[in-house]
C-alpha cells in the first residue's frame, strides 16, 4: 500500500471559516443599534396611526348621534390596547345652539406622553 501525497484538498479550513465567522458577527453587531431604532420608530407609527384611526373613528360616531343625545356622551375614556380615548361635548359653544366636539386619543411611549386631537362643530336641529 502507498499512500498519494500529491493529491489536492478542496474545501476550507477551519481555521479559515472561524475567522469568517468572526468577522460575519464583528460586522453584524454594528447593525444592532440600527435594528433597534427602526423597531421603535416603526412601533411609535403604528401607535400613532392606531390612534388617529381610534380617534377618526369615535368622531364620526359622535358626528351622527341625535343632537339630542349628545350632550350626554361625554363619559368614562375608551381603552384601546395601549391608546385611551376622551371624548368631550361643550353644549352652546361657541355659539348658541352648536355644540363642540372634542376626540382625545393619549399613550405612552418611552416614558413620554404622546396624544392626538379632533375638534368639530355641530349645530342643533
Amino acid at each position: 500500500m502507498s499512500i498519494d501525497c500529491t493529491r489536492e484538498e478542496k474545501g476550507f479550513t477551519l481555521t479559515e471559516v472561524m475567522v469568517s465567522l468572526v468577522i460575519f458577527l464583528v460586522a453584524s453587531m454594528g447593525l444592532l443599534p440600527l435594528l433597534h431604532t427602526n423597531l421603535q420608530a416603526n412601533r411609535a407609527n403604528r401607535l400613532h396611526t392606531q390612534a388617529r384611526r381610534l380617534a377618526g373613528e369615535v368622531m364620526s360616531e359622535l358626528q351622527v348621534v341625535d343632537y339630542a343625545r349628545l350632550a350626554g356622551v361625554s363619559g368614562e375614556p375608551l381603552l384601546a390596547g395601549e391608546i385611551e380615548i376622551r371624548q368631550r361635548v361643550e353644549s352652546n359653544l361657541p355659539l348658541p345652539g352648536q355644540s363642540r366636539i372634542t376626540v382625545t386619543a393619549r399613550w405612552q411611549l418611552r416614558g413620554r406622553a404622546h396624544s392626538y386631537q379632533l375638534q368639530s362643530i355641530r349645530s342643533g336641529p
